[in-house]
């Protein structure tokens, strides 16, 4: 009776495991538009430690002098642009951040954010590809709130790329987003002394000690 309760309990345990190292985890390196390396707000004027203007090579710039009509300023998100006072103008421009998968299953990631623009939101793109997110027409409500997005498809193992391209057709002009994502880890092979592997020694023992009491 002893042996058949561990048998159980020990299965159920191993089981457990299992659905738990296949639950989806934070995506590390996913920060919002206006943040430093750690993922706090940085000053007006100041460097976006994690977007770059591709049109120019440079980082983006947090936003100073915001109109009122903006959706206002938060610890999880600023307004950015290619220069703090919001030039130049009519123009168009592609804010890139980067993130790592290494480790995770690219086929299982998830990113939902939020973004708001001023003026057009043309596209957000993953790897150079297409999601069909846009925010279509010069309008306040692109910036006056934050839209909400979700990307399920695209990411690759390793290094991936997001891209926000948005147009200007105004007098100044700003960028903002914010993200959020999981994935799973890449089941492999379990190193030694994983509970993984532990559960198995113990399943294994029990089943020597139940055949033993058959003798």
């Amino acid at each position: 009776m002893h042996a058949l309760i561990s048998w159980r309990t020990v299965a159920a345990g191993a089981a457990l495991f299992v659905a738990l190292s296949a639950q989806a985890a934070p995506i590390t390196g996913l920060f919002g538009t206006g943040l430093d390396g750690a993922g706090s707000p940085v000053p007006g004027a100041g460097t976006d430690a994690n977007y770059t203007v591709l049109e120019t090579g440079a980082q983006a710039i947090v936003r100073t002098g915001l109109p009122g009509t903006y959706f206002a300023n938060s610890a999880t998100s600023q307004w950015i642009w290619q220069q703090a006072n919001g030039l130049p103008v009519n123009v168009t421009r592609t804010f890139r951040t980067t993130f790592d998968l290494t480790g995770f299953d690219a086929s299982t990631a998830v990113i939902n954010g939020l973004w708001g623009v001023d003026n057009i939101g043309l596209d957000i793109l993953i790897n150079g590809v297409s999601t069909g997110n846009a925010l279509p027409g010069a309008v306040i409500g692109n910036f006056s709130s934050l839209h909400a997005f979700s990307i399920s498809s695209g990411f690759v193992s390793g290094l991936n790329t997001l891209d926000f391209r948005v147009q200007d057709v105004g007098a100044v002009s700003a960028f903002r987003a914010e993200l959020s994502g999981t994935a799973r880890a890449v089941q492999g092979v379990p190193e030694p002394a994983t509970p993984a592997l532990v559960a198995l020694a113990l399943l294994a023992a029990v089943g020597a000690a139940r055949r033993g009491q058959r003798r």
